[in-house]
């Protein structure tokens, strides 16, 4: 038997060891000419074995990541055309437009029924959904003549840096989600700030260069009924005029964690970083523990059922569409940008202000059994916007829209037909004129969900005001002690 770091011809020993010990087998052995992909590879190898051993270890590292490499590639081609299939809208069309350098946004666009129709209704969706997030009002609306629009926030659904825009993530992040942004940004991503303010850009431009309608109605649920005051308020006197109402569907009322540095600029500049790439190695362990907690589609389906008020829950469908859409090879660092992003300069209640101040007329729509958004914001937004019509839908919670799609679509078009009525659709009843006045709509499972007007002329309204603003939950437990 030929002993370790000896020839034997064209033959070596293969090193195995079991428990410490050496276990030596033969077998034939590439010459290492063959190995390197050299010429001559018949001719017998007169290197030590030793060498001819590190040459082949070389090579099957070479191979193992070759194989890597390739089965990386296979994972991500799936896990792409896997949110391609879950991102995209069921009820209407999907489109691309090319927004700035190297950033593709995705929307959703569901054509008029009604010939010559010039009104369209821009949808925009809340933190975490996507444009996939309003399906059950695409079909409804465009049947009534309305053209509708949901785009894909940057850093949501399928719109995203065309490439890793910092690239070089360290290779212990690396992970779904997690394989783009952590590096050195690169060329023209330098500014780049996934965050509100990027957002209400986006949806200025994508306004005046992708929605071909003369009149627009803006609505948005939660963050997209912040974004929809933000970038309506900001509007220059040129696109306002196309703007003939806003709906906001349980508006978050604030973002973001830093002060703005109109409002507080020594707090603002205490926050070494403000969402600029890379994302720094401070605050990676918060914002991936973070992330990766949130994107567990059983933690998805828990927050989902938490901010519901349907017996039933939200399945399963909603938590997987979520969970793929954070699997982008930038969801982490699109995350991490997201928290800390500076507020913007107007705060939601200013923005509500010059809104009705450019007298477009608002629809406030709330599910009264929203834990987060509570009446109270539903009532102070009222105090901000008093000629708002304003309606509460019971049972509903934080994203009536999709919890209770045909009472959300009923009040929005019986409000549309009033504010922007399109020739040719079917008539409707109004709404409430009253305080206190209501209407049911039966859902398609059966539940009747009751759409009551509200609003107040004074502060204190007679016998319930003060009752019915405190949260659903609150009152539950109130219930409960009698």
């Amino acid at each position: 038997m030929a002993k370790v770091g000896s020839t034997s011809g064209n033959s070596v020993a293969d090193a195995v060891t079991a428990k410490g010990l050496g276990l030596l087998r033969l077998r034939p052995a590439p010459s290492v000419a063959r190995l390197r992909g050299q010429e001559h590879a018949s001719k017998p190898s007169t290197a030590p074995a030793s060498a001819l051993l590190c040459s082949m270890a070389a090579s099957c590292c070479a191979c193992r990541r070759l194989r890597s490499s390739r089965i990386k590639r296979r994972v991500t081609a799936e896990r792409t055309a896997r949110r391609e299939e879950l991102m995209r809208p069921k009820t209407a069309t999907s489109n691309k437009w090319q927004w700035r350098d190297n950033i593709t946004v995705h929307y959703a666009k569901a054509a008029s029924k009604i010939p010559g129709s010039d009104t369209a209704v821009v949808l925009l969706h809340g933190f975490g959904v996507a444009s996939f997030h309003y399906e059950a009002q695409f079909g409804p609306l465009s049947e009534a003549g309305y053209t509708v629009y949901a785009a894909d926030n940057v850093g949501a659904g399928l719109s995203w840096p065309d490439c890793d825009p910092a690239p070089g993530t360290p290779a212990e992040l690396t992970s779904p989600g997690t394989e783009w942004g952590f590096g050195q940004p690169r060329p023209p991503f330098e500014d780049l700030v996934i965050g509100e303010a990027l957002w209400v850009d986006q949806v200025r431009d994508f306004i005046a260069e992708c929605v071909e309608e003369r009149n627009v109605i803006i609505g948005g649920n939660s963050l997209g009924g912040y974004l929809t005051v933000l970038a309506t308020a900001t509007m220059d006197n040129s696109m306002v005029g196309r703007i003939k109402g806003v709906a906001l569907l349980n508006p978050t009322p604030f973002w973001g964690w830093i002060p703005s540095r109109a409002k507080n600029p020594s707090l603002h500049d205490a926050f070494p970083w403000k969402g600029q790439l890379p994302v720094p190695s401070s605050v990676r362990p918060l914002t991936l523990t973070w992330y990766n907690t949130l994107r567990n589609p059983d933690s998805i389906e828990w927050l989902l059922n938490f901010v519901t008020s349907n017996p039933a829950g939200v399945g399963h469908e909603l938590a997987e569409r979520i969970a793929t859409m954070a699997d982008h090879p930038a969801g982490a660092a699109a995350f991490a940008q997201i928290l800390f992003t500076p507020q913007a300069e107007l705060t939601f209640d200013e923005a509500l202000e010059a809104v009705v101040q450019r007298k477009i007329p608002v629809f406030l729509l709330y599910g009264r059994e929203d834990p987060w958004i509570i009446p109270y914001w539903a009532a102070r937004a009222y105090t901000t916007a008093p000629d708002a019509d304003y309606v509460q839908l019971s049972p509903s919670g934080h994203c009536p829209h999709y919890e209770t799609p045909a009472a959300v679509n009923e009040s929005l078009l019986r409000w549309l037909q009033d504010k922007a009525p399109v020739d040719g659709q079917p008539p409707r009843q109004n709404l409430p004129g009253s305080i206190g006045a209501s209407f049911a709509v039966e859902e398609e499972d059966g539940r009747e969900i009751l759409v009551t007007r509200r609003g107040f002329p004074e502060p204190f309204r007679e016998d319930e005001l003060a009752w019915d603003e405190f949260p659903a939950w609150l009152q539950q437990v109130a219930r409960g002690t009698e």
